[in-house]
């Protein structure tokens, strides 16, 4: 298996499959300031630019190592798509949701645009043209994943995530209403999305950690529209990420239908893989604090080779790694799984 190429061990690996080792791959946000130097593309123009997205992500498997291509950098483009103003924030700081005019209203007007606009909303034709520009320009066999975000987060984004949670306690028809509204939204755009033809999507739902919300609040409010979002998708893959110590909710995670489970370092790899049983891919959970930003190449090396012991399907930062982090470190982890032999 070793003469695989990195898109062949990708897919295995998300279908559970064995594989001669885990990928190593740039699940989440994967620009540093290194690699827009490198490319000489650079936030926050790169937001807002389907070129400059897409040089960005070209070149994170020369200048890092890392054997996955993905688009965008932010979880704020479909909620600025909703009319949400957005800062763009800097070359070192991803975008943020800054005001919604649904905000604190539970009677708000949410109409769903109509799906022959989705491509005029926000950045959303940028978006998509960087996928469509790393499909054809990529020169190695390297998976493409495309970065979406859970409707549940939207739906915060909207309604302010503070509110969106206390909703669910006091009044949940209204949360019910946000939450779908922004399904609705969320399945029209994945809808467009499965026309690609990239591998996987990588959909962040942070306002449904097991930190925000109940097990049975998830069940009730962030899974039913996953697997609603993810209906439209037959051939692309779905991984869902979500932040903290997942472990409490992993069972409710795989009830999204989701193919692979994104996990943070917080939650205990070996307890996650004996507790999905190959039932999904578990995708991490090397730090990216701790490690990857403030740790030593031989610390980024150990915390990889931990999670591929442990049995994770793809080694990855287990969520978005900060721009701040350097090149060293990143290749540590990329090449402690290259040379990873399985115990």
């Amino acid at each position: 298996m070793s003469d695989l190429t990195p898109r062949e061990r990708f897919l295995l690996a998300m279908r559970c499959k064995d594989v001669d080792r885990p990928p190593v791959c740039g699940m989440t946000t994967t620009a540093t300031t290194e690699l827009m130097e490198y490319t000489n593309s650079y936030w926050p123009d790169a937001h807002k630019s389907a070129r400059l997205m897409a040089n960005i992500a070209l070149g994170a498997y020369e200048f890092l190592g890392l054997e996955s291509i993905r688009t965008p950098y932010c979880l704020s483009y479909e909620a600025e798509a909703l009319g949400c103003t957005v800062d763009l924030g800097k070359v070192n700081s991803t975008p943020m949701v800054k005001s919604s005019p649904y905000k604190g209203d539970p009677d708000a007007d949410l109409v769903l645009p109509d799906p022959k606009d989705i491509m005029k909303l926000g950045r959303n034709a940028e978006v998509y043209e960087s996928s469509k520009i790393v499909l054809k320009e990529k020169k190695d066999d390297l998976p493409v994943l495309l970065g979406v975000t859970g409707p549940f987060t939207i739906a915060g984004h909207l309604a302010g995530t503070e509110g969106l949670i206390l909703w669910t306690l006091t009044e949940p028809d209204v949360a019910h209403r946000f939450a779908k509204f922004a399904a609705d939204y969320e399945r029209m755009w994945l809808t467009e999305v499965e026309k690609l033809g990239v591998d996987a999507i990588q959909m962040s739902e942070p306002t449904a950690s097991y930190d925000m919300i109940s097990p049975d609040m998830f069940d009730e409010f962030a899974a039913p529209n996953l697997r609603y979002v993810y209906e439209p998708l037959k051939e692309t893959m779905q991984i869902l990420h979500i932040c903290g110590d997942m472990l409490p909710m992993l069972p409710n995670m795989l009830k999204s239908g989701a193919t692979g489970c994104s996990l943070e370092e917080k939650t205990d790899s070996r307890a996650a893989v004996e507790l999905v049983n190959k039932r999904a891919a578990l995708i991490g959970n090397v730090g990216v604090v701790k490690p990857l930003l403030m740790g030593t190449p031989e610390e980024v090396a150990s915390a990889a080779i931990a999670s591929a012991d442990a049995g994770f399907n793809i080694i990855s930062a287990g969520c978005g790694m900060s721009a701040m982090i350097k090149k060293e470190n990143v290749w540590a982890m990329v090449n402690a799984i290259r040379n990873y032999k399985k115990p």
